[in-house]
């Protein structure tokens, strides 16, 4: 019987498309044409991109030449569409590479960031008159030329911001490109920098750092691409890109979707540090759980799901990585799949941007009966919490007729008013100048952090810098990372970075600090109670001997210096730089003839 009348019998309808021995022929070939459209753009996109940013046209030189024996200026016209490779070249070839910063170096009042004009390619003065190897300085190198120099790439769109991601930025800053926004039309190069001066201690004034940085100016209207939870588009990898070509390109912010594109067209390490994963399993979770209450949830959950694997795609494409901490380490690897043993990010502990030579430390000095906590007034800070069991240790101390230690909350802030707070034994700070923390710092006796889950916890870090003793929620990374068992009289850290470890084995003798939990904690009801609340836990504080109190802040102090100094990270960094540098090394080697000199 016939293969039609068979499917008649059967009841099935005879199917629109004959399926027909060579089918299997036609889809193979179809599959081929497909990966080999994809493999030639591929080449194509990649010497393409890689000629269109770094090489300059056959006359740059010339036309160099004419700028520097005339009034300094390139001409647009000259110029072209190739302002990235051409600014490049003067980049690398300068005494100063500030000064081709396309952001205006001074402000004024009539300072305008948008004004096309900071985008001319214009040859700064000190080439012009002082430098006299910088014509032979933009000519083509081999990768091996003792005087090449490698340009690191910073993508922070808000370098100026002061938050602890601008914190590392600047720390990490050495020859650098620095891709921003900025936050006026009116800011400038000065500006920024004496910012930076002022808010982590950093001078970019001083001669080995003076000139040493650029600042390529991202256009402001794309501002919303970062604000908020708007989509990481790749229009601001290919602005930045089309401003100056870095040889390496450093992400510090967190906008995954840049990577692919430097790592497969322009051929050069790709290096990121995470502060946070961008999308976690633990978001999904939750919304896992409420698409059980609310099937609306099933869009928003397939929409972040779809966000998280191409996270993990985008992640695919670093040459290397790093992490603040082992909580964000541990969140990472739940989404980066890919990462294995040597692949996986290195943790790196932020700078606290704190000179440890410049605190004048007693340990055995008697400090005030203070409390003190260091945070942003937002809620998942829990002021609230902490409150509410301060309440309940005075209330401990008023039976007991045991004087309290005074609670000082310093923060900056609008919303103090949403807070209430009880009478007496509490001093508020909002908005504390930096010389006014420090003061606080130096005398109080222990210092808090109620929040649940940090990724990090600096302030703790600065509390420990400075011998106060951390009273700490027992999660994240100041359980994990920070407030950790050491040796005082030898410095040696009992535990690794991120590792367990039992508590009532090691000893008090050895600790740093003291832990608490709490029956609000969103994971009480999955975690057992290991340790005191937070009430307890300052009255076991307060009762402590001098002695034991000594011994806590002996610790604390041997844990910062030994982990979070600044020469810590300045070492680890080093490490990271000089491993980037040899691969950008290893990538140029292997493109074409011309575009290796380039």
């Amino acid at each position: 019987m016939e293969r039609s009348k068979l499917r008649a019998v059967a009841g099935f309808p005879e199917p629109g498309i004959q399926i027909t021995s060579q089918f299997p022929k036609i889809f193979s070939t179809i599959c081929l044409g497909i990966c080999f459209i994809v493999f030639v753009f591929y080449k194509g996109g990649k010497a393409f991109f890689t000629r269109f940013y770094s090489l300059p046209p056959q006359s740059y030189v010339q036309n160099i030449k004419e700028a520097v024996n005339g009034n300094g200026l390139v001409k647009r016209s000259k110029v072209g569409i190739k302002k990235a490779s051409y600014r490049r070249r003067l980049i690398l070839a300068s005494a100063k590479p500030l000064m081709y910063s396309t952001v205006p170096l001074t402000s004024k009042k009539d300072t305008d960031c948008s004004n096309k004009a900071y985008q001319d390619i214009r040859i700064a003065r000190v080439d012009k008159e002082e430098n006299s190897e910088f014509l032979n300085l933009i000519k083509p190198m081999e990768p091996d030329f003792p005087k090449r120099k490698i340009l690191y790439g910073f993508f922070h769109p808000y370098s100026y911001a002061g938050g602890g991601g601008e914190r590392v930025l600047w720390q990490a800053v050495n020859v650098a490109l620095i891709y921003t926004f900025t936050e006026s039309n009116d800011q400038s190069v000065s500006s920024i920098l004496t910012s930076v001066h002022k808010t982590f201690g950093l001078d970019f004034f001083t001669e080995d750092k003076k000139g040493r940085v650029v600042f390529m100016q991202l256009p402001n209207k794309y501002r919303w691409i970062i604000d908020g939870n708007s989509f990481k588009f790749l229009t601001m990898a290919f602005q930045a890109l089309g401003s100056c070509a870095p040889d390496i390109f450093i992400d510090t912010l967190g906008l995954p979707f840049s990577y692919p594109l430097a790592s497969c067209f322009l051929q050069i390490p790709v290096y990121a540090y995470v502060h946070y994963p961008w999308v976690s399993n633990d978001m999904l979770n939750k919304l896992a759980i409420k698409m059980k209450k609310n099937p609306v949830y099933i869009l928003k959950y397939a929409y972040w799901y779809l966000l998280m694997k191409l996270y993990s795609i985008c992640g695919s494409f670093l040459t290397e990585s790093s992490c603040n901490s082992s909580w964000t380490l541990k969140n990472l690897l739940k989404v980066w799949t890919w990462a294995d043993e040597y692949s996986k990010p290195a943790i790196i502990y932020p700078p606290t941007g704190i000179d440890e030579s410049k605190i004048q430390l007693n340990a055995d000095s008697s400090r005030s009966h203070i409390f003190l906590y260091i945070a942003q007034f937002r809620p998942e800070k829990r002021h609230e919490l902490l409150i509410k069991e301060f309440h309940k240790y005075v209330t401990r101390c008023d039976k007991l007729c045991a004087k309290p230690f005074k609670l000082v909350l310093i923060g900056s802030t609008s919303l103090i008013n949403d807070f209430s707070f009880p009478e007496g034994m509490i001093e508020i700070k909002v908005n504390a100048a930096r010389e006014e923390v420090d003061e606080f710092l130096n005398k109080s006796e222990f210092g808090l952090n109620a929040m649940w889950n940090e990724h990090f916890g600096i302030s703790v870090v600065e509390y420990m810098i400075y011998g106060v003793i951390p009273i700490v929620h027992a999660s994240g990374g100041p359980l994990a990372d920070i407030v950790v068992p050491v040796d005082s009289d030898t410095g040696k850290l009992l535990v690794e970075k991120g590792e367990s470890y039992s508590r009532d084995t090691i000893g008090e003798t050895y600790m740093s600090g003291l832990f608490f939990q709490d029956p609000s904690d969103p994971d009480s009801s999955t975690r057992k109670t290991e340790f005191e609340s937070l009430s307890d836990v300052l009255w076991r504080a307060s009762e402590l001997t001098d002695a034991q109190r000594l011994q806590y802040r002996k610790n604390a102090i041997s844990v910062a210096e030994k982990k979070f100094g600044i020469s810590v990270f300045e070492q680890e960094w080093d490490r990271v730089t000089t491993s980037l540098a040899d691969y950008e090394m290893y990538e140029r080697n292997k493109r074409g003839k011309v575009e290796r000199l380039y």
